[in-house]
């Protein structure tokens, strides 16, 4: 079993070389994306319940009296209030896909330094290893001197080893799956919501209706 000391060499270094090699945005991105994990998971349920009484309202009032309202998702509410701001269902759209955009883009910055401390991880515990054989004189190489730098060396080792395919690897597959499972659950919910809003929209129900007498005068 590895001691304290080298567990806390492996981890230690490994953290600071993530950090350098990633640098502090990404590092701060990945943190956040891990305490997200901890945290309930998107509620298209509950997202959708808030998001009826603001299509009602809109319905009732109109787009033009409509005011942004808030809701307990900040992507959903960025989104609605750049429709009702603008009065136009396209800034709804390009509000949608720029978080969506954004949600993406830390989702991936996260996995990268995952997979980059994992990498780090293993060499940092093959420096330990190395670090801990070196430190053997030829001649007091023997003995408990002996005993305690192989023991070292097998501790930094499986500790980078433990580090980055139980720790490192595996957060990097949980903040994949929540993303994947987040963006369709949010998918579902933007649909249902993109098409209420067209309903709701006066310009848009006027265009609907002379598409029909265009047709029925066809």
């Amino acid at each position: 079993m590895p001691d304290l000391t080298s567990i806390a060499i492996v981890v230690g270094f490994t953290l600071l070389a993530t950090v350098l090699q990633s640098g502090l945005r990404n590092s701060r991105i990945c943190l956040s994306q891990c305490a997200a994990l901890l945290k309930k998971p998107f509620d298209p349920a509950q997202t959708r319940a808030e998001l009826a009484h603001q299509i009602t309202d809109l319905r009732k009032d109109g787009i033009v009296r409509a005011r942004p309202a808030a809701s307990s998702d900040p992507e959903f509410d960025s989104a609605t209030n750049a429709m009702i701001r603008a009065r136009s269902l396209d800034a709804l759209m390009v509000e949608h896909d720029a978080c969506r955009s954004r949600r993406f883009a830390q989702a991936t910055a996260a996995r990268q330094v995952c997979h980059q401390a994992a990498e780090l991880a293993q060499m940092m515990g093959l420096a330990g290893t190395l670090i801990s054989l070196a430190t053997l004189s030829p001649s007091i190489a023997g003995g408990a001197s002996l005993t305690g730098a192989i023991g070292m060396a097998v501790g930094t080792t499986l500790t980078g080893v433990a580090l980055a395919n139980f720790v490192f690897i595996p957060l990097a597959g949980l903040i994949e799956r929540r993303s994947r499972s987040e963006d369709e659950a949010r998918e579902t919910v933007f649909q249902w919501l993109e098409m209420h809003a067209h309903i709701a929209m006066p310009r848009l129900r006027e265009e609907e209706t002379l598409t029909v007498l265009h047709k029925g005068a066809a």
